[in-house]
């Protein structure tokens, strides 16, 4: 038993012995792989997932990738010209217009009056330069009718606003368009701007000419919701030459104090008077849905009432050559007018316009001697809904008062308008309108041959208006 043990161990042992010396070649076999292995680089070891030690000659120090440039912001489409900041942009306006009340033109619009015909109202180039990294500039040019329309109203009043033809039979001392030569070329803006030095972009100066603070309504058709423009508009002021302070305190509000030559002058021809006019504006922004605006211009100005066409008409204020030395002598006019925009309010949106206007001696009798003061006011509202991302419906009401005849040249005057529009934006830079407008006063504004000399027939206390508008931006 001991025997067959002992021999069960020699087996044992030997069988260990074959297997170690079997597990020694083994090892032996595995070094010299190993060896080899180290003695070439390029042995692969497959795909392991054992960490692999190489002695490979270490890598030489990788230098970290520069970081990507930031993409260049694409330039805005309107820079023209890069190296000096220039931007460029224009628009042509065109409109046509039915008036079964008037054969000439229709009276008391601003830019709208040619009665009965396909109209070129006017094209616009705009250049400016941002003063956002140092001095700016704005030039605005207009050209055709409306530019003309524009320029006549650098005359004193309104005179000429619709566009010329005036007789030159008037009674009034002004003797229409033989004083005043058609153009169809107006600079409307021509202004240089920038930010005061060490106020952090808080305060900003203009200095030469551009558009008025006052009301909601703009010379621009782009910028207006209808395609006429009302009494506020018509009857205020339009620019001022001079200079003016821009204070932003916050993202919310604006200050603006400036002095300049009056209304719609480009040098200041008050005979008599040194004194320039003062310029206020606040406008704010306090919620996200209302914009409120206030303007006030305080300063000595010529008197309308010398110059109003009306004057001399059936019914007007009748004022003859003997009152020259009054006409060019300047009084004090106080003007105000505040705006309140809300919107938009479930695509709904509400604008108020009202104004007041006051000039010392402005009220005269039939010869032209001052007789008190003169005073005008109204009262614009719009009502305006968004059908869709291009599509709005507009209307307006508006009420104008001049009982001293200061503004329209026949006492006890007083104005209703009620227009309706609808805008279709069919295509990319395209402002299409549609415009239903009901005028009616109660004294006989309308159609009169002292307005204009092609008016026919008896003057009239109401007119009607369809007009259809294009507007193409570029």
């Amino acid at each position: 038993m001991k025997k067959n043990n002992l021999k069960s161990s020699h087996k044992i042992i030997f069988s260990s012995k074959a297997s170690l010396k079997t597990a020694t070649s083994l090892a032996l076999a595995s070094a010299m792989v190993v060896l080899a292995g180290l003695s070439s680089p390029h042995l692969s070891y497959g795909d392991s997932s054992s960490p692999q030690t190489t002695t490979t000659p270490a890598a030489a120090p990788v230098t970290p990738a520069a970081p990507a440039p930031a993409a260049t912001p694409a330039p805005a489409p309107d820079l023209i010209l890069p190296s000096m900041n220039v931007h460029f942009k224009g628009f042509i306006d065109v409109y046509g217009q039915y008036n079964p009340t008037s054969a000439s033109t229709t009276d008391f619009r601003a830019y709208d009056y040619g009665a009965n015909s396909f109209n070129l109202n006017m094209a616009q180039l705009k250049f400016w330069r941002p003063d956002d990294d140092g001095i700016g500039f704005v030039l605005r040019a207009d050209f055709g009718p409306g530019a003309y329309a524009s320029a006549q109203n650098f005359s004193p009043g309104y005179y000429g606003a619709l566009g010329g033809g005036h007789p030159s039979t008037s009674t009034t001392l002004y003797t229409g368009s033989t004083a005043m030569p058609y153009s169809d070329f107006w600079l409307e803006e021509a202004y240089i701007n920038f930010f005061v030095p060490d106020t952090n972009k808080e305060l900003e100066a203009y200095a030469g000419q551009f558009q008025t603070l006052a009301n909601f309504e703009v010379i621009q058709p782009t910028g207006n919701w209808m395609i006429s423009d009302g009494y506020t508009f018509l009857l205020g002021p339009y620019t001022h030459t001079g200079v003016r302070m821009h204070y932003a305190p916050n993202a919310t509000t604006n200050l603006y104090l400036g002095v300049n030559n009056g209304w719609n002058g480009n040098m200041q021809s008050n005979q008599g008077s040194y004194f320039q006019d003062i310029e206020l504006g606040l406008v704010a922004n306090p919620i996200s849905w209302l914009n409120i605006n206030f303007s006030g211009y305080l300063g000595p100005q010529v008197r309308n009432v010398y110059f109003d066409p009306l004057s001399g008409a059936p019914g007007g204020i009748g004022v003859t050559a003997s009152a020259a030395n009054n006409a060019n002598t300047p009084t004090w006019r106080n003007y105000g007018a505040f705006v309140v925009e809300a919107g938009p309010i479930d695509h709904l949106w509400l604008v108020t316009n009202e104004s007041y206007g006051w000039q010392a001696e402005g009220n005269v009798n039939s010869s032209g001697t001052p007789t008190g003061n003169a005073t005008w006011y109204s009262s614009e509202n719009f009502l305006r809904y968004d059908l869709s991302d291009t599509m709005d419906l507009v209307a307006r009401y508006e009420v104008y008062y001049d009982p001293n005849g200061f503004m329209t040249g026949m006492r006890g005057t007083a104005i209703n308008d009620e227009s309706v529009d609808y805008q279709w934006n069919f295509m990319p830079n395209v402002i299409s309108r549609v415009e239903y407008r009901h005028d009616n006063a109660n004294n006989p504004l309308f159609n009169s041959s002292f307005y204009n000399g092609g008016n026919r027939g008896p003057a009239l206390y109401s007119q009607d208006t369809v007009d259809v508008e294009l507007i193409y931006s570029f």
